[in-house]
């Protein structure tokens, strides 16, 4: 497997097939870097924003914007918003959709004329070439955290020697952006360094991923929890059986849904435990059990307060603690007890959330749920619920209030009354968003616009 810092230069890039669906090869990448990058460096400014939809583009001005001496700069997320906002912050934007005003330059990663390039003229990367992204902010802000070549160089090593044997020939599919580092590493850097052709729009939709994997099989999958559980629900995944492997991250993976894909494949999905700041953690399928594999390089161990922390190369220089209680066991492995951060108090109570969410989908009325707290004029627990369809029918011919009643009785045999949930939110899928996550800010917005509507209701009642 080729570094990040060599892949450029390495003779047998040029023949090598880079995208499945446009048959472009490493020659035609390696000659748009080369002209790119002469073109970036004359530019004024360190930090560019890279904001690309297609996964061949964003390469391309990945490793022109490291060959040119940059500052990747990844957005949080595709929106108009996310981008101006970072305007003020950047140089300019690199992206592949129209120009929008407010940045110092915009340039399409193909816009500089790609000729013939010499390998010899594209010297190794420098280990300190670096990368920004941000943190899911699935429970506060985004917060930015820089990378570097050789953390990047680090875990894509340990990624191809746990995986690698038997995925040769693979062609990669992902239904997750690569904007994001689970999606930046599985679905596009490892697959460059590997060999492997990637698929530059992301099969998103069930019909898209069915069409793709009739195209381009054998292949890989790379998916998240979210997208794994609803596609059992949209397809035959016997349709599926061209895929060698399936990873998943972002989130725990339910283990009902990680026992469909055995079922119907025979392959359970690895799931990868790891944050943007640490990297990859940990591995494991549920089909060996319930513990968590360290990736190699990682050493894991428990702080003071019981929480996972972690070191490593990809991780940085400093001990990194994420927040998840654990339990190690004498092979090395290790069980997780769910997210420290996620036991709050209410009415001087503590409650963990991740075990009312598990009361609520133990009840036969619930498919899915996720429980916040709203801070009003005092704290209220509120849960959104996703019903089975055969509750969906209750719903509408007791009503809302006897649905509610019904649910928090389930619950009071296991909490208090103080800390069962006062508002209730019914809906036909949690709001996941395109990393998985589901933001506790997403999940108080809808209880918002409950309020809302609400109150609309009753001024059109006064008038």
């Amino acid at each position: 497997m080729n570094s990040l810092s060599t892949l450029l230069s390495a003779p047998e890039l040029a023949a090598r097939r880079v995208c499945a669906d446009t048959g472009r090869r490493g020659g035609e990448l390696r000659a748009g870097v080369q002209a790119l990058a002469a073109h970036l460096r004359g530019l004024p400014g360190e930090r560019v924003l890279l904001a690309c939809q297609s996964s061949y583009s964003f390469a391309l001005g990945l490793f022109a914007l490291w060959q040119a001496g940059k500052i990747a700069v990844l957005p949080p997320n595709a929106q108009a918003g996310s981008l101006e906002a970072l305007g003020p912050e950047v140089a300019g934007v690199l992206s592949d959709e129209p120009a929008r005003p407010g940045f110092g330059f915009w340039l399409h990663p193909e816009t500089a004329p790609a000729t013939q390039a010499n390998p010899a003229d594209l010297p190794p990367l420098p280990a300190d070439a670096a990368l920004e992204l941000w943190t899911s902010g699935s429970s506060g802000s985004p917060k930015r955290i820089a990378k570097t070549l050789a953390q990047l160089d680090a875990e894509l090593a340990a990624l191809e020697v746990l995986f690698g044997a038997g995925l040769s020939g693979c062609t990669v599919l992902s239904g997750v952006p690569h904007g994001h580092i689970y999606g930046l590493l599985f679905r596009v850097l490892w697959p460059l360094c590997a060999g492997r052709p990637f698929l530059e729009q992301t099969s998103l939709q069930p019909e898209a991923l069915v069409r793709d994997l009739a195209r381009h099989a054998p292949a890989i999958l790379v998916s998240s929890p979210a997208q794994l559980k609803r596609l059992p629900e949209c397809l035959d995944l016997h349709e599926l059986a061209g895929l060698t492997q399936i990873f998943s991250s972002g989130g725990p993976l339910a283990a009902e849904t990680a026992r469909a894909w055995q079922e119907a494949l025979g392959l359970a999905p690895v799931e990868v435990l790891g944050s943007t700041e640490t990297g990859g953690v940990a591995w494991r399928r549920q089909s060996a059990g319930p513990a968590w594999t360290p990736m190699p390089g990682v050493l894991a161990d428990g702080d003071e307060q019981g929480a996972l922390r972690v070191r490593s190369v990809q991780a940085g220089t400093e001990a990194l603690v994420m927040g998840d209680a654990v339990e190690f066991l004498a092979d090395g492995r290790f069980a997780l007890g769910g997210r420290l951060d996620r036991i709050v108090k209410v009415e001087e109570k503590r409650l963990s959330l991740p075990d009312m969410e598990a009361r609520l989908t133990a009840l036969p009325e619930v498919a899915e749920a996720a429980v916040t707290v709203l801070k009003t004029r005092r704290s209220e627990v509120a849960a959104v619920i996703v019903l089975r369809p055969e509750a969906q029918a209750a719903l509408l011919a007791a009503g809302k209030p006897a649905l509610n009643a019904r649910l928090r009785a389930g619950l009071a045999a296991h909490f208090e009354a103080v800390l069962l949930p006062r508002r209730w939110r019914y809906v036909e899928a949690l709001p996941y968003n395109e990393r998985g996550k589901l933001p506790t800010a997403v999940l108080s917005q809808l209880f918002e616009a409950q309020d809302m509507s609400a109150a609309q209701r009753r001024e059109r009642r006064n008038d």
